[in-house]
């Protein structure tokens, strides 16, 4: 009888058993600890040990309330290790891995797929596998794919072939970073003999999705055509450009086609892109002996177009054709220069790099084409401020693109620009500073003349005594922070530097600069001179008031099943009830603006339950969660939002449901983290939020 494969977790158990003794058991406890799994999960695979150890000779104890116990001598302990280095392991995927597999599964096969396919394939239970199906549908809504489960037939998509290939593109960006898809290319190209990497990494990491012989032939058409039309693609945008076109070669060998608007596509002939992009379909159709319909051509158009040329060094001087674009750039600086209340110091070249960004970025948002910003989530964090500047300078696109809403990886791309232009005024700046010592007129000038030779932007206009520093005289005079020779206790901003001014001493002070004038920098957009009458004054307090009554009462209720929407309605009028009579009033409330029109959001699985209530005097909000979905005239609902207003309300509590209802529609993070927070988690995230808001407020009247 063939022996079973053990799995990667068995044999790691096995390795730690090896260890034990008679006089040394190992317990179940201690096991669970090393691997940092739960003791119920070690039971299970202890079975399949036992049968393994008993097939290969080995003899196991188990002692109750003692341990486990390999009883073998040292060479045969050793023995064992051995055979566990040659022994075949059962592959097991991570949840990530068997989405992806999966989904690539689905998107390849035009038939349905039975459950047993998948749970025998990937070696998972039906439970897990219905987990996983459920992320697979999570995660293809974002490209307007339905996963189809049906009892009897099996699993299937339902979607054009255009969000086919989006989703395609995705999973392919999710396995490869930027970095390693340059390297894949490049490495292709220069050595067409090299087979490894790319086997590794498209055939076991990109799930075959397209074959490695089509994406090295492609990467030759798109550099030949370079150097044949005198153009030259930046990393990200050539790698965009394969992919895309790879993903389109393997779908139409497979039969699939793509459509588009006949009035766009006649819009995107007359483009001098449309001509290149024929160029390459003529050499794909030579190579792959295939025939690509003007419709491809048109999506390769609209790629090349929102792609971004690398300048030619012979045309340093960009012809700014585009008066339009270029005074956005300007504009755009502008708004972050007034934020800050700062001039930038190289204007000019800061203006041509966020031209050279636009240009495509609107041809690109036109189109309905998405960038990716493998940098975007660090930009948020680390630049914050200057995102959000730019974020709002960026509003004046909409016009423009039509858009509703600028693409995030867009405004990072920018705030990337704006980002290193500050950084270059952060190393410029002038500043005051005052050295003191124990005597006032020793080891500071010492330091002082050392100071003096590594950093020209650093006035120093005297030495002072660290035994008594007057620090309201220090502010009078501007004098930006202290640089003592000794520990101070003042407050004031300073630094303790030997007096030799040694290296490390040197990497520490241009430390300090850095972080003291980008601290600096960013502070001066929150003190604006603030002219507002009492009016606003009220305003922005009652705002602040009223988002903190309802940060103090945030609610989420989990329940396991309901029948109907006039169960859940009975529940979610409930939660903020003072009483019996209260809570039906609210029902009462909810069912009539249900009759109304119902509150179901189509696509999000959700209701947006909301009325107005004499009973309270803040607004309310909470959520009620159904462990099993209800299903109801073809509606799908995973949970309800309830938001409750004051009957006698005002236009402050208005806005501020409005804000919350319209976050919660636009951001898939936010509704995510409302399906799965604990009540003291979402009541963070709504702090958030309403923080945001309250900023934006607060600077808006400080601009009025």
């Amino acid at each position: 009888m063939r022996k079973k494969k053990l799995m990667s977790r068995q044999k790691q158990i096995i390795q730690i058993l090896t260890k034990s003794t008679s006089k040394n058991p190992i317990t179940i406890s201690t096991i669970a600890e090393s691997l940092n799994i739960s003791s119920r999960t070690v039971l299970r695979e202890m079975p399949k040990i036992e049968e393994w150890l008993d097939e290969n000779g080995f003899n196991f104890i188990k002692k109750p309330g003692v341990g486990l116990i390999i009883d073998e001598n040292l060479e045969n302990q050793q023995l064992i290790l051995e055979l566990l280095e040659v022994e075949s392991i059962q592959k097991e995927y991570t949840k990530d891995e068997r989405k992806r597999i999966i989904l690539g599964e689905l998107l390849v096969n035009k038939e349905p797929l039975k459950l047993f396919y998948f749970t025998n394939q990937l070696k998972v239970s039906e439970g897990t596998l219905s987990n996983d199906l459920d992320g697979v549908e999570a995660w293809l809504k974002e490209f307007d794919i339905k996963l189809i489960r049906k009892q009897g037939l099996g699993i299937y998509l339902e979607g054009n072939e255009n969000n086919y290939r989006k989703v395609l593109a995705d999973i392919l960006y999710k396995t490869l970073d930027e970095k390693e898809l340059i390297k894949l290319l490049k490495k292709s190209l220069n050595n067409p003999n090299t087979e490894n990497s790319i086997e590794f990494s498209i055939e076991n990491r990109m799930l075959n999705f397209i074959d490695k012989t089509i994406i090295r032939d492609i990467e030759k058409i798109v550099s030949d055509l370079e150097d044949k039309c005198n153009f030259k693609l930046i990393d990200s945008d050539y790698i965009g450009l394969v992919v895309h076109i790879s993903l389109a070669v393997q779908r139409i060998k497979n039969g699939e086609k793509i459509s588009m608007d006949k009035d766009s596509l006649s819009e995107l002939e007359l483009l001098p892109e449309f001509a290149v992009a024929t160029e390459i379909t003529n050499e794909l159709e030579k190579i792959f002996i295939i025939e690509i319909p003007k419709d491809e051509i048109g999506y390769i158009t609209m790629h090349l177009k929102g792609a971004r040329l690398r300048l030619n060094k012979v045309k340093n001087d960009i012809d700014l054709d585009n008066l339009d674009i270029k005074q956005i750039s300007n504009y755009i600086i502008s708004e972050v220069e007034k934020d800050f209340n700062i001039e930038i110091l190289n204007k000019q070249k800061l203006s041509k790099d966020i031209y050279n960004h636009l240009v495509p970025a609107v041809s690109r948002m036109t189109m309905k084409l998405n960038i990716r910003n493998p940098l975007l989530e660090n930009i948020k964090e680390q630049y914050k401020e200057i995102y959000d500047s730019c974020e709002n300078a960026c509003e004046i696109l909409k016009k423009i693109t039509k858009v509703n809403k600028i693409p995030e990886s867009e405004v990072a791309y920018i705030a990337m620009h704006i980002a290193a232009a500050i950084e270059e005024n952060i190393k410029s700046e002038n500043l005051s500073v005052v050295i003191a010592c124990p005597t006032g007129i020793g080891t500071s000038r010492l330091l002082a003349v050392n100071i003096k030779k590594e950093y020209q932007n650093l006035d120093i206009k005297s030495s002072i005594s660290a035994i008594n520093i007057d620090t309201d005289k220090l502010k009078n005079e501007g004098i930006d922070f202290i640089i003592s020779t000794v520990e101070l206790d003042v407050d004031y901003k300073h630094i303790c530097l030997n007096p030799m001014f040694l290296q490390k001493d040197k990497i520490k002070l241009k430390e300090f600069i850095h972080r003291y004038s980008k601290d600096r920098i960013f502070k001066k957009i929150a003190k604006k001179e603030v002219k507002c009458d009492k009016d606003k004054i009220k305003s922005i307090t009652n705002l602040g008031t009223e988002i903190i009554s309802i940060i103090e009462e945030v609610k989420v209720r989990e329940i396991n099943y309901v029948e109907s929407v006039n169960d859940l309605i009975g529940i979610a009028s409930s939660i903020f009830a003072n009483n019996v009579n209260h809570s039906k009033q609210i029902k009462k409330s909810l069912i009539e603006r249900e009759m109304k029109s119902s509150t179901y959001l189509k696509g999000f699985n959700m209701m947006l339950l909301h009325c107005k209530d004499e009973n309270i005097t803040s607004c309310k909000f909470g959520v009620v969660r159904l462990k099993e979905k209800l299903i109801e005239n073809n509606k799908e609902i995973d949970f309800a939002i309830v938001s409750l207003i004051p009957e006698k309300n005002t236009q402050t509590q208005i806005n501020i449901m409005s804000y919350i209802n319209g976050e919660i529609i636009e951001k898939e993070s936010f509704r995510e983290s409302i399906k799965k927070s604990s009540e003291e988690e979402l009541t963070n995230i709504i702090e958030k939020v309403l923080g945001d808001l309250y900023r934006k407020e607060l600077k808006s009247i400080m601009e009025e």
